[in-house]
């Protein structure tokens, strides 16, 4: 007789702890509010949700657990002897969600916020963005990882980067993207070259120039190739996979170079090519199923951060997707839209 007495009380425990696990959080959480508050109304304000909504999840989950919880009147809402006892339950449910949730995202914080960053972006401008993000995010240890667009876009992939700022280049499955910067090509001159008065030039008039070839452009293949149909032979000067080389090379006077628009510094001149119509399209990627509280703050960081490739350039690309308007197309009607000297110099 004992032992079937303690079988019962077993059956009964195990088919009680089965229904309570059988119910969803969200009603959970709408019997507390009712239960706090003592008002579907004012349940329903705390809960976000609608009046008839709440009252239906209560009485769905009054029907899972077979009893009424509450006593229901003009005047008033209030716990039933079953309602009282769930309710402890039901504080220890919340009070469990909420530990687990607090400890994980404890865990998220505590971890580096790795983000991948296109190695043809400026340093200045890199450096500009991450302090900027650090004010943003100070209890944030932030990572930068270098990379071309296809690198980061397999470490995003593999789950190394929480987002990276690349090339956007047709969509990638379970990614998204918000778009940052859209900038046109143009050449990179010194100020005492003869290209540095001109408002425009062709790609005809690289013919014979000193170039510094920017071997990581990601245009580099499609330029080449560009420029070979049309018969087009620049004297390489030099190679390099570094901006800042090339840029500091072509400010000393050391040839030309076709760069984007967000390159800048005080000793060159951009000057558009009236016949390449190259341009690119920065964006911040991410993988779409993470769920990160740092990643919200950083694509609503991203989207607001002032892009311009210098002071004289902020009011053209203080919003994000603005063309850089630094090398767009002159439409003069002087030969390749120059503006002619009579001095000229390399």
């Amino acid at each position: 007789m004992l032992i079937e007495k303690q079988y019962v009380k077993s059956y009964v425990l195990i088919d009680w702890i089965n229904t309570v696990y059988s119910m969803e959080l969200y009603q959970i959480r709408h019997f507390a509010a009712v239960a706090e508050t003592g008002s579907f109304t004012k349940a329903a304000v705390r809960a976000a949700v609608s009046q008839p909504a709440l009252s239906a999840s209560i009485a769905k989950l009054e029907e899972e657990l077979g009893v009424k919880l509450f006593h229901r009147s003009p005047k008033s809402v209030t716990l039933t002897p079953a309602g009282r006892r769930f309710q402890m339950t039901a504080q220890e449910v919340l009070g469990s969600c909420n530990k687990v949730k607090a400890e994980l995202r404890a865990s998220v914080a505590d971890r580096p916020l790795r983000i991948g960053v296109l190695r043809t972006l400026p340093s200045v401008h890199l450096a500009r963005l991450i302090e900027t993000l650090q004010g943003e995010l100070p209890e944030t240890r932030i990572e930068l990882v270098d990379g071309t667009r296809e690198q980061l876009h397999a470490q995003l992939a593999a789950r190394k980067l929480l987002a990276c700022i690349s090339i956007k280049a047709g969509s990638e499955p379970g990614q998204r993207s918000v778009e940052l910067l859209r900038e046109d090509y143009g050449l990179v001159v010194g100020l005492n070259h003869r290209f540095a008065s001109y408002e425009g030039v062709q790609l005809s008039d690289l013919n014979g120039e000193r170039f510094i070839v920017r071997t990581h452009c990601e245009t580099f293949a499609n330029t080449t190739k560009l420029l070979a149909d049309r018969g087009i032979r620049c004297q390489v000067v030099y190679r390099t996979d570094q901006d800042d080389r090339a840029l500091a090379l072509v400010g000393a006077g050391m040839g030309v170079a076709l760069m984007p628009a967000i390159f800048d510094a005080p000793n060159v001149k951009k000057v558009p090519v009236r016949d390449f119509d190259a341009k690119r399209v920065i964006s911040l990627h991410w993988n779409e199923d993470v769920a990160d509280d740092r990643l919200d703050r950083v694509v609503a960081f991203a989207t607001t951060h002032n892009w311009a490739s210098s002071d004289r350039e902020s009011a053209a690309s203080s919003r994000p997707g603005v063309v850089m308007s630094s090398m767009r197309k002159s439409t003069g009607s002087t030969v390749s839209g120059r503006k002619p000297r009579q001095a000229s110099g390399r």
